[in-house]
C-alpha cells in the first residue's frame, strides 16, 4: 500500500494509473481514521469493484462544531494502516490540514436545502457544510468513480448525493450497511470512548429500533416511536436527541407506513457523553 501526503502527488500518482488502460476505475473510501469492521466494510467493497482503491484519513475540523468533540476524536494510526493493509486498499491518503485547505480555499456555502439543517444538522449547526466542504475538496483530488459511504450516517449520505448532483459529477455514490458489534450496537470510532460497560449495555439503542420494526404492521408508527423514546430515556445515563419516524428519499417525518414506500428509523443519544447515531429501514 502507498502512503501518499501531498495533494500534488496522489493527483499525479493517480493521473498515471488512469492512463493504464480506459477500463481503470478508482474507488474511494473518505475516514476520519480510527477505522473499524465498518470501514474495513467499506474498503472490501470498494476493493471488489474496483482497480485501485483509495482510502482518505483527515480529521476535517470544519465539521466539529465543539471543539472538545475534535479535541477527543481518536487518531490510532499505526492501527489504522494495518487494518487497510490487511483489507488490500492500495493507496492512503494522510494529508495535513494545508494539503486538503489550501491558504487561497474559500470555504464554500453549498445550496443543499433544509437537509443541513433539520435533524442532525439542527443539533450540529455548520456540520453537514463542514462535510459538503472537505467531500468537496477530496472529490477534486481524487476524482474517483465511486465513492464508499456507511448507512449508519444515513443524513450525510443524504447530503452527499445532493452534493454530488450540485456539483455536477459523475461519481457513483455507494451507500453500504451497517456493521454492527455482537450485541447490534452500531459499529462508530466514537464507540471506543465507552467504559466496557457501557459499550455492552449501549445495546438499547438497537433494540429500541429493533422493537419498531418488529410490530410496525401491527400497531402505529406514532405509538411505537413513543413508546421507543421512554424506553430509551429511561436508561440511566442517556439524553435522547432525537428519535424519528422519516421519508428514506425527503428525510421529512412520518406518522404512518402508509405515507410513503420507504421509511427509515434515525435516533441520536448521547451516552457516557459519548455521541451515538443509529438507524434502521421499516420497509
Amino acid at each position: 500500500m502507498h502512503i501518499i501526503k501531498s495533494r500534488h502527488d496522489l493527483v499525479t500518482h493517480l493521473l498515471s494509473i488512469r492512463k493504464q488502460g480506459k477500463n481503470v476505475t478508482i474507488g474511494f473510501v473518505p475516514t476520519m481514521g480510527a477505522l473499524h469492521s465498518g470501514h474495513a466494510s467499506l474498503i472490501d467493497e470498494s476493493v471488489s469493484e474496483n482497480t485501485i482503491t483509495v482510502c482518505s484519513i483527515f480529521v476535517n475540523p470544519t465539521q466539529f462544531g465543539d471543539k472538545s468533540d475534535l479535541e477527543k476524536y481518536p487518531k490510532p494510526i499505526e492501527k489504522d494502516i494495518e487494518i487497510l493493509i490487511k483489507h488490500k486498499c492500495d493507496i492512503l491518503f494522510l494529508p495535513e490540514f494545508e494539503e486538503v485547505y489550501s491558504a487561497q480555499y474559500v470555504h464554500q456555502k453549498f445550496e443543499i436545502g433544509e437537509l443541513e439543517s433539520k435533524i442532525e444538522g439542527a443539533s450540529r449547526p455548520g456540520h453537514f457544510q463542514g462535510v459538503c466542504n472537505v467531500v468537496s475538496q477530496l472529490f477534486e483530488i481524487v476524482t474517483p468513480d465511486c465513492a464508499y459511504f456507511g448507512q449508519k450516517d444515513y443524513q450525510q449520505t443524504a447530503i452527499i448525493k445532493s452534493l454530488i448532483k450540485l456539483t455536477g459529477s459523475n461519481i457513483t455514490l455507494k451507500i453500504v450497511p451497517i456493521k454492527r458489534e455482537s450485541n447490534g450496537l452500531a459499529m462508530s470510532s466514537r464507540n471506543i470512548r465507552l467504559s466496557d460497560k457501557g459499550r455492552k449495555n449501549a445495546a438499547f439503542i438497537y433494540k429500541a429500533l429493533r422493537d419498531i420494526q418488529a410490530e410496525v404492521e401491527t400497531r402505529s408508527l406514532v405509538e411505537l416511536v413513543n413508546r421507543a423514546k421512554q424506553f430509551i430515556s429511561s436508561q440511566k445515563g442517556v439524553d435522547l436527541d432525537y428519535l424519528l419516524a422519516v421519508d428514506a428519499e425527503t428525510l421529512n417525518e412520518v406518522t404512518s407506513i402508509k405515507e410513503t414506500g420507504s421509511i427509515i428509523i434515525l435516533v441520536a443519544v448521547t451516552y457516557e457523553g459519548v455521541r451515538l447515531i443509529d438507524n434502521i429501514f421499516l420497509n
